[in-house]
């Protein structure tokens, strides 16, 4: 076996990448959409300001039987490395997985990052089947739970538009003072500075666990950056945010980025500023965007999201707007120095 930098602007290689990606989904989440091939070698050749990718492949007879990438941030957390492994399942149990993580965590210390991140999923009870050889892998590793999450998707193909409404009147009744906007693309100028903001909280409101993370210093510049990035990958990005009326000020945002083809989405974030929750705000960004995204994507099925298992308001909110659970997905860290 060779481990081998991996060049993704090689045509063979990336061809080979895809093929690994596509491998592992079908065995591992058959019923998550599948891979796009555009999307995924878009992503990984990308030239993003904000983290630095950097990618190695495990090779038999010439052959590229897996690769894994570790993300490195340029700007804020530089003292984090983020890390995925990905191995044709025909070769697992072989020591390639072990070999290109290896890999990985020496190239964390020569970038002088002190502390590694992944992610492993795992079943839920009444979910999709699920394996459980990533988090022993993990684990085998020195990794360890940081923490507990878990992904949720929502049938908008379902929605109750009846029972859909009531709520958004009751949201409404709670949230006089605040104006809703929606939009499709860009993040519009004037909520630029107050949606980095709130992103911004993330880390300070949000439970996180055990992960050492710091509070991010995103700002409008960087945001606009980051969402050109997502519509250069063919990323569809619809938001809803709600802005206080007296002040001006950017309340609550919720983002869905909707895959190229328009048949799924994935929530980016949603978070309410402390100084404005009890006005049903969250629930009420949500079941905007909602609207929003089945009106321009009639095709769209499912939204996932993730909830950390402690942020049990968040939680209450995916639930009561149909959000259900198909799989855990863990944070695990391990500390380098």
């Amino acid at each position: 076996m060779r481990i081998a930098p991996l060049d993704i602007h090689d045509p063979a290689q990336a061809d080979e990448v895809f093929a690994v990606e596509q491998a592992t989904h079908a065995a591992d989440r058959p019923d998550n959409p599948p891979p796009l091939y555009d999307l995924l070698i878009t992503r990984l050749r990308q030239d993003d300001p904000e983290v630095r990718l950097a990618l190695m492949s495990a090779q038999l007879d010439g052959r590229l039987v897996g690769y894994a990438l570790i993300a490195l941030p340029t700007i804020d957390n530089r003292h984090l490395a983020q890390v995925e492994v990905r191995v044709d399942p025909r070769h697992r149990r072989r020591g390639v997985g072990s070999a290109l993580l290896e890999a990985m965590i020496e190239r964390a210390g020569a970038e002088q990052r002190s502390v590694l991140i992944g992610g492993v999923t795992g079943p839920v009870p009444g979910g999709p089947p699920r394996g459980e050889a990533g988090a022993r892998f993990a684990e085998a590793h020195g990794l360890t739970p940081a923490l507990p999450n878990t992904q949720r998707r929502a049938d908008l193909q379902a929605t109750d538009v009846a029972a859909e409404q009531r709520l958004l009147d009751e949201c409404l009744f709670h949230a006089a003072d605040y104006d809703i906007v929606t939009w499709h693309g860009i993040t519009p100028d004037r909520l630029a500075d107050g949606v980095a903001s709130l992103v911004n909280r993330l880390v300070v409101d949000a439970p996180i666990g055990e992960i050492d993370i710091q509070e991010t210093t995103l700002d409008t510049e960087r945001l606009h950056a980051e969402d050109h990035n997502a519509l250069a990958r063919g990323t569809h990005l619809v938001g809803a945010a709600a802005v206080h009326r007296p002040t001006g000020e950017v309340a609550a945002v919720t983002r869905i980025d909707v895959r190229p083809p328009g048949d799924h989405g994935g929530i980016w974030l949603t978070i309410a500023h402390p100084k404005h929750r009890g006005h049903r705000l969250g629930t009420l960004v949500k079941i905007e965007v909602h609207r929003r995204v089945r009106r321009e994507f009639p095709q769209l099925r499912y939204v996932n999201t993730g909830n950390a298992d402690a942020n049990a308001h968040m939680v209450a909110i995916n639930d009561r707007l149909g959000y259900v659970p198909y799989e855990t997905a863990t944070a695990y860290q391990r500390r380098l120095s």
